[in-house]
């Protein structure tokens, strides 16, 4: 994120395909947060270790196993890649702009 607001800080083209990259980037790394949280809970759902309460305090004391899915990451990796999106197609037609001119 700092690299995406120091380039418009630098007057740097705001709509360009290196910003776009690094919206994807950010969006990439979000859902493997989301990822990793997802498999981590399943990881304790299986209770490697039962002798020593594993399951309950990942589960936070419920005795039947959850799935943990980080729904707010996971639209931020959404909206992310939406942005991205919109960063190239706006890159684009700037481009064609300029061309005209």
């Amino acid at each position: 994120m700092t690299k995406l607001f120091d380039g418009v800080g630098r007057e740097d083209a705001p709509f360009s395909s290196s910003q776009a990259d690094r919206l994807q980037t950010i969006a990439v790394i979000a859902l493997a947060v989301v990822i990793l949280d997802f498999l981590i809970s399943i990881g304790f759902i299986f209770e490697p270790a039962p002798e020593i309460g594993f399951g309950m305090v990942a589960n936070n004391g419920v005795a039947e196993p959850t799935l943990n899915i980080n729904i707010g990451m996971l639209a931020f990796s959404a909206i992310m890649y939406s942005l991205s999106a919109i960063f190239r197609y706006a890159a684009l037609l700037q481009q064609l702009s300029d061309e005209t001119v």
